[in-house]
């Protein structure tokens, strides 16, 4: 997360009346920072369920997984042993765990694979595109908006597709 008062300090701020309104905005421009380029920007838990074992890709950045979990043919909500599965990180920027065991899975239900994800330090370029977006959005929201991205500031927008690029996703627009 991004200090209210590096905010400030970047945007040459210094007074408190609007530090609502920045939080507010740092919000969005964060949300929409992760949802353009597919990256996690906060450190949380992720479950995701696969319906059969296969390789499967993880969100970006991925830190350790904490469980694969499935329902045996008996119904029996089974853990599987660390041994049983591995994450290939020879695909960079992506991450994919790989199973060594295929155990049967009691039909009608879902491997559940719960890992973390997430950035626990932002690093400083999805730092200076939120601060460039909150920037623009502060001083002239009516002119900018996430919906038509020709306005985005022009040095947020090569970071943005910088970014983006990493995380695996198509740029468009080029």
């Amino acid at each position: 997360m991004i200090a209210l008062s590096t905010i400030k300090k970047a945007l040459k701020i210094d007074y408190t009346t609007d530090d609502q309104e920045l939080l507010r905005i740092r919000d969005a421009a964060l949300a929409f920072i992760e949802q353009y380029t597919g990256l996690t920007i906060q450190t949380k838990s992720k479950t995701q369920y696969i319906n059969y074992w296969m390789r499967t890709s993880l969100d970006l950045p991925f830190n350790s997984i904490t469980s694969v979990k499935y329902y045996d043919t008996s119904g029996t909500l089974t853990t599987m042993p660390t041994t049983d599965y591995w994450v290939d990180r020879s695909c960079d920027p992506s991450f994919y765990i790989n199973f060594l065991e295929y155990p049967s899975v009691k039909e009608g239900t879902q491997i559940i694979l719960t890992y973390s994800t997430g950035y626990s330090v932002l690093p400083k370029d999805i730092e200076q595109v939120a601060i460039g977006l909150i920037g623009a959005w502060y001083n002239n929201p009516e002119a900018t908006a996430p919906i038509n991205l020709s306005v985005v500031p022009l040095s947020c927008m090569f970071i943005l597709d910088n970014l983006r690029s990493k995380a695996g996703r198509i740029v468009t627009g080029k």
